[in-house]
């Protein structure tokens, strides 16, 4: 509940003091008085957007504070989660500085804008002149039906297996994603390993030059060898011939001197030597073939590597071998994005049977709920002189889960006898529609949805004993819920139990903005004038007398 409001240098109100009293409270006064203004003041407690135009005087501080008794349940659901100090008189603040900057408090402790129109939204319920648009928004049809219906708890319910199902949607959607990109990318993913797998990346290249080198001079080796072994072996002139000569000549003076000794035993070693050099040109020659084809295949393949090297911008093939792993788990990740999808729709499916159970329980129970609802409607609407007035609640069938339930919704009306049902705003008056939000949030009153409801000129578009059915039904429901009602009709007016006149007052170069809350006498005149204007006539004080009373 709304206790006292206090605004401070806020469009034509230099300084405002207001205590707001239980029950029905109604605002009067004439256009342009400021009693939007005090609406707009609230707004800004309950989280609105901030204007540095709005401030009164431009190089002072605008402050407004609202304060609320709160209920214990929205300690527990609002204080303890946000973790701010809980008051049973919670005071709400805004501040709008000569800078532009907007800052929020509640109990003095600075918060975040959301937060405080959070906690806003649990606090006060301003239905504006253009609010009958809302019955015609999806979200507050079911908001309404919801509350009647008592459905709240399972609607919840159904949220956080949607949010769950939507998330496993979301991941099959982002896999979806990455599997097209990865189709993309696998046929030239398998080209490559494919062309890699082609040659044996674990051959030393070295080796391969080696065998080659030497395959293509294979020809002139063993000409060269075999031309070295003839002039080792030659019967005339071969080194070996010589040296067995050689020999044979020195022998003749091993007698004569050690030194020849000596010398016989080194051309001995030497022609072992030679010989063995002989024996491995002869091992070698023996093991080499001219193979051509051979030779044609070391070339192609010196080839494919360094083509492959210049192709992949490496040094060693080495190299391609690392690449080539890489590439083969990259194609593995391919084969655990298909059983991960599949596990994914496997998890879609079960969600999605929670969501479609639950929907089908919030659905079941909405049905009772509108039995209900359109009863509640049309009762109201009857003492809303709307007798023939017939209000429907029509829900149909969803193809898919959606965040409000499993069926769309359309609030309805047939307004007179014998009239085709249409949709509620494309049917219904201004005034009418109006009769039917009245209606609506009677009802919600009822369920303690609301704490404080405010009206602003909800009376637009009706006259009369409407008015005054209006009136009552507002005061009815102030018996359980603090309701203000700005209101330009008398037969409204005189149903508060408390009467704010709102007025303005030009004083030397300003205009500015006060509140008097009204005794009995000056209630009477008030509503007098509001029946025939500033002077009021004996018959207009009659019947503002009889209203009254």
């Amino acid at each position: 509940m709304l206790t006292h409001l206090s605004i401070n240098n806020y469009a034509l109100i230099d300084a405002l003091e207001i205590d707001f009293h239980k029950g029905f409270t109604v605002i009067t006064g004439e256009t342009g008085s400021g009693k939007s203004i005090m609406l707009g003041a609230i707004g800004l407690i309950l989280g609105g957007r901030a204007d540095f135009k709005s401030l009164r005087d431009k190089n002072t501080k605008c402050i407004i504070e609202g304060t609320f008794e709160i209920s214990k349940n929205i300690k527990n659901t609002f204080f303890d989660e946000n973790d701010i100090d809980f008051e049973p008189e919670t005071t709400l603040r805004r501040e709008i500085t000569p800078a532009g900057k907007s800052r929020a408090f509640i109990n003095d402790t600075p918060v975040k804008l959301n937060v405080i129109k959070a906690l806003g939204e649990q606090l006060l319920d301003i239905h504006s002149q253009h609010q009958t648009q809302l019955l015609n928004h999806a979200d507050f049809q079911y908001q309404v039906l919801d509350t009647v219906s008592n459905s709240i708890p399972v609607f919840n319910d159904y949220i956080e297996l949607l949010k769950k199902y939507n998330d496993v949607q979301f991941q099959i959607k982002k896999l979806l994603e990455l599997e097209q990109k990865a189709n993309s990318e696998k046929d030239y993913i398998n080209f490559q390993l494919e062309e890699l797998s082609k040659i044996d990346l674990g051959l030393n290249k070295n080796e391969v030059e080696q065998e080659y080198n030497l395959l293509a001079i294979a020809e002139d080796v063993i000409k060269v060898s075999s031309e070295a072994s003839s002039i080792i072996n030659d019967e005339n002139r071969g080194v070996v011939a010589t040296l067995q000569q050689l020999e044979v000549v020195l022998s003749k003076l091993e007698k004569v001197d050690e030194v020849y000794e000596q010398l016989i035993e080194r051309v001995k070693s030497t022609s072992i030597e030679i010989q063995d050099v002989d024996f491995e040109l002869n091992n070698k020659v023996s093991s080499l073939e001219i193979d051509e084809e051979r030779l044609m295949q070391l070339d192609e393949l010196l080839g494919e590597i360094n083509r492959l090297e210049k192709k992949y911008n490496v040094l060693e093939i080495s190299e391609l071998q690392i690449l080539k792993l890489e590439l083969e788990k990259k194609q593995g990740t391919f084969n655990s994005i298909e059983e991960d999808l599949n596990k994914l729709k496997i998890k879609e499916s079960k969600a999605l049977a929670l969501v479609l159970k639950k929907g089908q329980e919030l659905t079941k129970i909405r049905k009772k709920g509108i039995i209900v609802l359109e009863k509640k409607i049309m009762n109201h609407l009857k003492d809303l002189a709307m007798p023939n007035a017939i209000f429907k609640v029509e829900l149909a069938p969803l193809k898919e889960p959606s965040s409000f339930g499993l069926d769309s919704i359309q609030f309805l009306i047939a307004t007179n006898k014998g009239a085709d049902f249409g949709v509620l705003n494309k049917v219904a008056s201004g005034g009418e529609l109006s009769r039917v939000m009245l209606s609506i949030k009677a009802i919600l009153s009822e369920s303690g949805a609301l704490s404080t409801l405010i009206f602003d000129e909800i009376d637009t578009g009706v006259s009369g004993e409407v008015a005054n059915k209006m009136g009552d039904m507002m005061k009815q429901m102030g018996t359980k819920m603090q309701v203000i009602s700005i209101t330009h009709l008398p037969q409204i007016a005189s149903k508060g139990t408390s009467h704010i006149n709102v007025y303005k007052k030009d004083e030397k170069e300003t205009t500015n903005t006060y509140i008097q809350y009204l005794n009995k006498d000056e209630r009477l005149l008030e509503i007098a004038k509001m029946l025939s204007g500033n002077n009021p006539t004996d018959a207009a004080m009659s019947n503002a007398k009889e209203l009254l009373n």
